[in-house]
């Protein structure tokens, strides 16, 4: 049994370290795309541009509601905003990702400085995010200087959404309640229709039902009542984002059918109705396996009249094992509707599954979906029946007389161990995948929310990896050694006392035991619920900064060439010597759609003059193609300076041109 014992945990672990490594090699690492954050923009946030665009294209890195807004406001020279937008924002046709927001008579609108307010809500989640981006066309009509930041890092009020204020406390809360319900509710389906259905712990069933009726009730109520006030809370999150936009209240009836979160919590709603209509539907078939059984005992008393009053002194303390020594017939329900009841489980996990930030980390999305799905359930049968061992079946067995119980416990233990460990070994998967995909570099581990809480959730993964390490392979073989032990000293003898003791003893440690286990499995929960609102750190693309203190009003270096079927524009800034330089470029193909999937090669170097030449190298993923180039490199002499580019994308042949560009002293 011993070695039985250990070569089941070791597989187990075996299994979830090998499929942790394949997914690893197999599957490359990806970007985080949880909540909706800005990763680029055109024009680029912080940048100086020739001419007022007739649009403003927004980039997110997941996919937006139709509700998402951006207004387009000129600024003054004494500082006041006009709205420039002509229209509603609108979702591009081609890209789920993309905002798009027109502007009205843009060749007509001044030179100045200009400012986008913006406001998403992401499709899948329905979490709100916003933020502004800032651009100049000609020149900055706020006369304000300081470094030169291009790119989307300042794009996203992240202090702002990140800050957990009393709405956001709200929400992580009744999340975290959700998710216990969920987790327990798993743990009560699993036991009772797959463990506690047939064999030795069949006759269980009936005794365990009294106790978790009123507490599958208590679940499905908590998850119905927290998805409504979480509903709730998004939507007052977004009316708090939009409200100095001039909020459409319009939109707040759109929540549910323009979002991706709303159809499926209407789905979720009617899946959760449907398991209380069962549950009540099977209660009465289950009422009827109670009075059985309780008739079954009687008869059992009856029989034991006769018997010699040494012998009902003895089995004075049997009834919970005559029960389970009698074992009855599940009802017809009951074994007809196990399967409808599993099923339920999976959909109900799948729906919270597919509405999850965390479901958004990985590409491509089924990836997500089956880890996630796999992540609850596995949580669900580890935590979840750790908690049904702790508050249900222990309870049940050694508040009689655990003498008398412990074939029993042993046997469920048995048939327990490698179930609780298939749970764990799945959740060590998921969560290790999870943080490699979520965590582009150590740093954020200590430096970011999302990273100090997945900190503190593997953390307590370990210690309950420790605490379940000693259930089974520290207390449950002390179980079986004592009860084996036990009837080789009969009558009331000291030394049998002292066995009772003992083996009492060890089935409050292991109730205990198991109590902790559910104890840090809802820590770990605590943890998603707040790296659900914190959502994963944003990789955006390569942050263009000077750290050298500019001139509001540099020269402008900015063209757009045909090159093949391409629309190509580069700007180069600030385009004075003395500072280091951003290169910035946005591809679009013949029907103005951005290209996202083309490798960029730049050489910069002088034309009249050897000053040496730069070789940099761009990847596709993102609309905008950025770079900075120290001063010491290139661009450190003023005339004029040959930037050659050369396009290559999956499947063409690469296409190259020529941009030239004059830096003043």
């Amino acid at each position: 049994m011993q070695q039985r014992r250990f070569s089941v945990i070791s597989i187990a672990l075996f299994c979830s370290v090998l499929a942790y490594l394949c997914a690893t090699l197999v599957l490359p690492a990806q970007k985080a795309q949880a909540h909706a954050f800005v990763i680029a923009s055109n024009p680029v946030d912080g940048s100086t541009i020739i001419r007022v665009p007739s649009n403003v294209n927004i980039y997110f890195n997941a996919p937006i509601s139709s509700i998402s807004t951006a207004h387009v406001y000129a600024i003054t020279t004494n500082g006041d905003k006009v709205d420039e937008n002509a229209a509603n924002s609108s979702i591009s046709a081609v890209n789920p990702n993309e905002l798009v927001t027109p502007l009205k008579n843009p060749g007509s609108l001044p030179e100045g400085s200009y400012e986008v307010v913006w406001t998403a809500v992401a499709l899948n989640d329905g979490h709100t995010t916003y933020g502004i981006i800032g651009f100049d066309v000609g020149f900055s009509s706020t006369g304000v200087s300081g470094n030169v930041i291009l790119g989307p890092t300042s794009s996203n009020n992240i202090a702002d959404i990140r800050n957990i204020d009393f709405t956001s406390a709200l929400a992580i809360l009744w999340d975290w309640l959700v998710l216990l319900a969920l987790i327990f509710w798993i743990g009560i389906q699993v036991f009772e229709h797959l463990l506690l259905t047939a064999g030795r712990g069949s006759g269980l069933f009936s005794q365990a039902r009294k106790r978790t009726y009123s507490i599958e009730w208590l679940c499905l109520w908590m998850m119905l009542l927290g998805e409504i006030i979480g509903l709730t809370l998004r939507i007052t999150r977004y009316a708090q984002a939009s409200i100095d936009q001039g909020l459409d209240v319009g939109n707040l009836a759109r929540f549910i059918p323009f979002t991706t979160y709303g159809i499926i919590w209407s789905v979720r709603m009617v899946l959760l109705i449907i398991a209380m209509i069962l549950l009540y539907v099977t209660h009465n078939a289950k009422n009827k396996q109670l009075e059985l059984a309780q008739q079954a005992q009687e008869n059992i008393k009856y029989q034991r009249i006769t018997q010699s009053l040494e012998e009902q002194s003895i089995n004075s303390g049997r009834k919970t094992r005559q029960l389970i020594e009698t074992p009855l017939a599940a009802p017809v329900l009951t074994r007809g509707y196990g399967i409808v009841w599993l099923v339920l489980v999976a959909l109900i996990t799948l729906s919270f599954v597919l509405t999850s930030s965390i479901t958004m980390v990985l590409s491509p999305h089924i990836s997500a979906t089956i880890l996630g799905w796999l992540s609850l359930v596995a949580q669900g049968v580890w935590a979840g029946g750790f908690a049904y061992l702790a508050y249900i079946l222990l309870p049940l067995l050694i508040n009689t007389d655990l003498e008398y119980n412990t074939e029993t416990l042993l046997y469920l233990l048995r048939r327990l161990t490698p179930v609780l460990l298939t749970g764990m070994g799945v959740q060590i998967f998921c969560l290790l995948f999870s943080s490699e995909t979520s965590i582009s570099d150590p740093q954020q581990f200590l430096n970011d929310p999302f990273g100090r809480t997945l900190l503190v959730q593997i953390a307590l993964l370990v210690i309950s990896i420790l605490f379940t390490l000693y259930a089974l392979c520290v207390v449950r073989p002390r179980l079986t050694h004592q009860a084996s032990l036990l009837p080789v000293v009969k009558g009331n003898l000291p030394a049998r006392q002292t066995r009772q003791t003992a083996l009492s003893g060890n089935g409050k440690k292991l109730q205990l035991t198991a109590a902790l286990v559910a104890i840090t499995g809802a820590g770990m929960l605590l943890c998603l619920a707040l790296e659900t609102f914190y959502a994963p750190p944003i990789n955006f693309p390569a942050s263009i900064r000077n750290n050298q203190t500019a001139a509001p009003n540099g020269a402008i270096n900015a063209q757009t060439q045909q090159v093949g079927n391409l629309a190509v524009t580069l700007q180069l800034s600030p385009g004075r010597t003395g500072f280091d330089h951003a290169i910035i470029m946005t591809i679009n193909d013949s029907k103005g759609n951005p290209v996202t999937d083309a490798q960029v090669t730049i050489s910069t170097d002088m034309v009249l003059m050897n000053m040496g030449t730069q070789h940099v190298t761009l990847n596709g993923g993102n609309p905008i193609y950025t770079t900075t180039i120290a001063k010491s490199k290139a661009f450190n002499m003023a005339g004029l300076w040959n930037i050659d580019v050369t396009i290559t994308r999956p499947g063409q042949k690469p296409v190259t041109s020529s941009f030239k560009m004059t830096l003043t002293a």
